[in-house]
């Protein structure tokens, strides 16, 4: 309690930007304008207000960040904060990211890093949607067309805890593109907070880790399609495409630890079936970890 309360000085004598209200302001003027995406200001001004304050405190304010870190209440929650949060909006480019950062594990060297890497990531990508969104715009002025008729670059980034413990992290960040349809691809993190080491499926599942892995997700795939197979229209390998279908996990597979315990391993968009159907996850045993 003490580095809380030593947090909340820290808070209470410090000066609250003058342009802060304006910047909640300005992303809902954003939003208004923006009304396909269907942000909805009503909703989310008290909880924006809310989390842009805890997400400033937290990067500047090291002693408020590690309080957070040892209050129980917010233990497990503070363990992957919002690090940083922004939009870059124009006629060629709608980019909003949510760009995590791990804290509270108790391993400085583990936390710097993974957060380095996924703000290096993080950065590639953007500056990816950036350089496509400018080579659209060039394009379209040398066919004559107004670029401000042109579809915009729309780029997502976000992520969600999948499950947290005294012993293991794991999370994911989701990297949406939105062109004629959106597409979505995912970049897991599952740590082992006592070595500092990213996990690994033979770390969670044993040395069978591929037998045990490919036969869940054989049998699964196949009950599902026995049950419905309009609903769960899987690729399937024909003698034209043998390749075709689930193949086996992959050696980089990839995979998440939930809040039960199970492994769960996943797959992106069009990966082993039909982009409608949408990232596809199969539990194949319960954590060694």
């Amino acid at each position: 309690m003490r580095n809380f309360e030593e947090a909340k000085r820290t808070y209470e004598s410090m000066d609250i930007p003058e342009k802060l209200p304006n910047v909640v302001d300005q992303a809902f003027t954003r939003a208004t304008a923006r009304r396909r995406l269907a942000w909805y200001k009503p909703a989310l001004s008290a909880a924006a207000a809310v989390c842009i304050l805890f997400v400033a405190l937290l990067n500047i304010s090291p002693t408020f960040a590690n309080a957070m870190a040892e209050v129980p209440v917010l233990g497990n929650v503070a363990k992957v904060l919002t690090f940083r949060q922004y939009a870059i909006e124009t006629d060629s480019e709608w980019i909003t990211v949510n760009q995590p950062s791990i804290a509270g594990t108790g391993n400085t060297e583990l936390e710097k890093r993974v957060n380095n890497e996924i703000q290096e990531k993080i950065d590639a990508i953007v500056a990816e949607a950036r350089q496509e969104a400018k080579q659209n715009r060039e394009d379209a002025i040398a066919r004559g067309q107004d670029p401000a008729q042109l579809m915009p670059v729309i780029l997502d980034i976000r992520y969600e805890i999948k499950s947290s413990s005294e012993k293991a992290l794991s999370f994911v960040i989701y990297k949406t593109e939105t062109a004629a349809s959106a597409y979505t691809q995912q970049i897991f993190y599952n740590l082992d907070l006592a070595s500092g080491k990213d996990l690994t499926l033979s770390d969670v599942l044993g040395p069978d880790y591929k037998q045990i892995a490919d036969k869940a997700v054989k049998d699964t795939i196949d009950q599902r399609m026995a049950e419905d197979p309009e609903k769960w229209p899987y690729f399937v390998p024909t003698p034209e495409t043998p390749d075709e279908g689930f193949q086996g996990i992959a050696d980089d597979q990839k995979f998440y630890i939930d809040k039960d315990g199970n492994v769960v391993v996943s797959f992106d968009e069009y990966e082993i079936g039909p982009g409608s159907m949408g990232i596809q996850d199969f539990v194949v045993g319960k954590s060694l970890v």
